[in-house]
């Protein structure tokens, strides 16, 4: 009998090898071991949150925060609210006044530590914010005579300590100590401590105003309400 003919379509065909199989564990194929991923440094991701926020998911490169300021910047405006400030001739004036206030208060002299007084660069970047209401100039405006306010007053309170009437404010955060609450004679009012260093300033709330001051005051006969932004309202009575 005679073979059958070779299949042609075997003709000519290299044998085939047969992958090495994967090393196998206990429940299958054992995956290739991955390097792990490595984490982007905390700075880089804190810089992306407010481009990518703006952008979507659009690529955008890591932005600065903006410099620190005190007062408005007309040379190199970086806020809006700088461009309104810088182009309004009344609000400039405010600026300046304020910046010469600023510069002659001792804060650390004559102002208590823990105090309700609001630290310049705090106060600066709150007004900064003003750009966001739909009365970006008014706000601006209150929040810089405001501002002056208070300056005055520390000064006032450096030249001649403890000028005010004796009073108790029972659940304030300093105690409830005598303290001495000075008249508002420049449009805000001081509560100064044993060592003659300010508690708190504040001047008068005024409801539906376009600025919110950092403590507000209002007076009911001989007590004295003082409602700071953070934290709960305090009546301060002679005492």
């Amino acid at each position: 009998m005679h073979s059958p003919p070779p299949d042609r379509s075997e003709r000519g065909r290299a044998p085939s090898r047969t992958a090495p199989m994967a090393r196998s564990g206990a429940h299958g194929p054992r995956e290739p071991r991955r390097a792990p991923a490595r984490r982007p440094p905390l700075r880089l991701l804190a810089a992306a949150v407010v481009p990518m926020s703006l952008l979507g998911s659009a690529p955008a490169a890591a932005v600065p925060p903006p410099p620190r300021q005190f007062a408005a910047d007309c040379r190199s405006p970086t806020y809006a609210s700088d461009v309104l400030v810088c182009g309004d001739a009344v609000l400039r004036e405010l600026d300046a006044r304020m910046r010469r206030s600023w510069v002659a208060v001792d804060f650390a002299g004559v102002v208590a530590p823990d105090a309700w007084v609001e630290p310049q660069d705090a106060w600066f970047r709150r007004r900064s914010l003003c750009a966001f209401s739909e009365r970006h100039r008014d706000c601006l405006e209150d929040a810089y005579l405001e501002r002056i306010a208070v300056l005055d007053l520390l000064r006032r309170v450096a030249w001649r300590p403890s000028r005010g009437a004796a009073a108790v404010c029972p659940g304030a955060p300093w105690g409830d100590a005598q303290v001495r609450i000075r008249a508002p004679a420049t449009g805000a009012l001081a509560v100064e401590g044993d060592d003659a260093r300010v508690l708190a300033a504040a001047t008068p709330l005024r409801p539906g105003g376009a600025w919110t001051p950092y403590v507000g005051f209002t007076v009911d006969g001989s007590s004295i309400r003082l409602a700071p932004m953070e934290g709960p309202p305090i009546v301060c009575r002679p005492g």
